[in-house]
């Protein structure tokens, strides 16, 4: 679908689909774009987020009024009269006892809390703070109401990639596994591992604490935490499928699939492709075009069962 050029007014039907969890992924990566176009759109989405977080029971009507009356007052009349319309809409659904939705969001007291489905594709929200995060399927993100104001703490399971804006406060994130504390950075999260691309992070599992740096991945290992050297570039191409591979050994490739897709990956005859290595920038559109492009660069045969990649020399 055409995005909306910069002088126009939000779709608010994609809005509503948005915010009712119904949205395609069109639709998800339109209200985005709008996000991202301007300090006045996020300032806007991040108000309207605020009134769908009000939680008190008692007088939760009337700071929801008061709240949109604050928005409705910065806008010309006609698009006032669009978002109080969508005030009301709002309003209804949460009076009605419902959990509100919004960018594939869900409010629970006393989080906030994001889910993809292990089906569906990658999933681009924009934080209170500004940090974009991309969150894989099957995944969870949440994060508290305060989040930005008193703190900038997040719990994630699965995978996540996050492209952090520099603030005062830290930025933490949690897993079962690892905490990763930041200030301004880019890197993918997996509940176990932390892949740095871009700045300086520091992961803690138990009372052990290391500095990572960019293209470096930590992992939590049987006898605590593990460094190595990896392409971080190629480790968070799950996100959008650039893959930029540069003298990339068999045994890199099979590491990268496994985090990145989480297959079990088994080289058969590896002494054929002893010294094969690739290069080149590819952009894929799924995991098949993927596989379709490995194996014509490896000569190889591609085969997938299941959660079972075999990869065998033609």
């Amino acid at each position: 679908m055409a995005l909306l050029p910069e002088n126009s007014e939000m779709d608010y039907n994609v809005l509503m689909n948005v915010l009712n969890g119904q949205a395609t992924p069109e639709e998800s990566a339109f209200v985005e774009e709008w996000v991202q176009r301007s300090d006045a759109n996020r300032e806007l989405y991040f108000r309207v987020k605020d009134i769908l977080d009000l939680e008190k029971a008692g007088d939760r009507q009337l700071d929801v009024e008061a709240r949109w009356q604050e928005v409705s007052a910065q806008l010309p009349g006609r698009r006032r009269v669009q978002w109080w319309k969508y005030a009301a809409m709002i309003a209804v659904l949460m009076l009605a006892g419902g959990t509100a939705l919004y960018f594939g969001l869900r409010q629970a007291a006393p989080e906030v809390r994001m889910t993809v489905q292990h089906d569906a594709p990658v999933q681009i929200s924009v934080l209170p703070d500004s940090t974009r995060v991309w969150l894989k399927g099957g995944s969870t993100l949440s994060y508290r109401p305060t989040f930005g104001e008193k703190d900038r703490e997040i719990w994630i399971t699965g995978t996540a990639y996050f492209d952090v804006q520099k603030a005062t406060l830290p930025f933490v994130v949690h897993t079962k596994q690892l905490d990763v504390t930041v200030l301004g950075t880019a890197f993918t999260m997996h509940e176990n591992a932390v892949i740095l691309q871009q700045g300086k992070v520091k992961a803690l599992a138990g009372q052990e604490e290391m500095t990572v740096q960019p293209g470096e991945r930590v992992l939590v290992a049987a006898g605590g935490l593990k460094k190595e050297k990896v392409n971080a570039q190629l480790f968070g191409a799950w996100r959008d499928g650039d893959y930029n591979f540069e003298n990339t050994s068999l045994a890199e490739i099979k590491e990268v699939l496994v985090s990145n897709y989480g297959y079990d990956v088994e080289i058969v005859n590896p002494g054929a492709f002893a010294g094969a290595a690739i290069s080149g920038r590819v952009i894929m559109e799924n995991e098949k075009a993927l596989m379709d492009v490995l194996s014509a660069m490896l000569n190889a045969s591609i085969e997938k069962t299941g959660n079972k990649l075999s990869i065998q020399p033609k």
